[in-house]
């Protein structure tokens, strides 16, 4: 079997439309990040554009609780995609290029700078759609909590 062949999305757009308040709770409490990033990329991309309005819905059926945990899973995923963290990376690089450059030659200099920043740049790109998405969804969240709070207090 190819190592590197993608992964079928296990989550199937029809299911989840029938997904009750504690299934999706349960979801949102034990699903890995892969599978959260998953979930949002299926249900609330472009890709399923005209569910949104069944998805959005979902969500606005969820109690507190429901609604306490998809934006604590989706602040983790966001916290953890964050990008900031690769600045000192990024500052060490410019240090080591420059150590090897005065030191061994320019040519090794150019040879691990490219490969850091190589990797560095695919690990950011990767990351980017996973937090965008854990933000939006967790956009939603927010708003739907508002909502519901309004529709209380009046």
């Amino acid at each position: 079997m190819w190592p590197f062949r993608r992964k079928k999305n296990d989550i199937d757009l029809e299911d989840v439309k029938s997904w009750s308040k504690e299934d999706t709770k349960h979801f949102f409490l034990t699903a890995s990040d892969e599978e959260f990033h998953v979930f949002i990329e299926t249900c609330f991309s472009v890709k399923s554009e005209g569910n949104c309005v069944d998805m959005l819905n979902l969500l606005r059926g969820l109690d507190n609780d429901g609604l306490f945990y998809g934006i604590a899973k989706a602040t983790k995923v966001e916290s953890q995609f964050d990008h900031s963290k690769y600045f000192a990376a990024i500052v060490a690089l410019i240090g080591l290029s420059l150590k090897l450059y005065m030191e061994i030659s320019i040519w090794w200099a150019l040879f691990v700078t490219s490969l850091i920043t190589g990797v560095l740049l695919k690990m950011i790109a990767r990351e980017t759609r996973r937090r965008v998405s854990a933000v939006y969804l967790k956009s939603l969240l927010e708003q739907v909590k508002t909502e519901k709070e309004k529709e209380k207090a009046s």
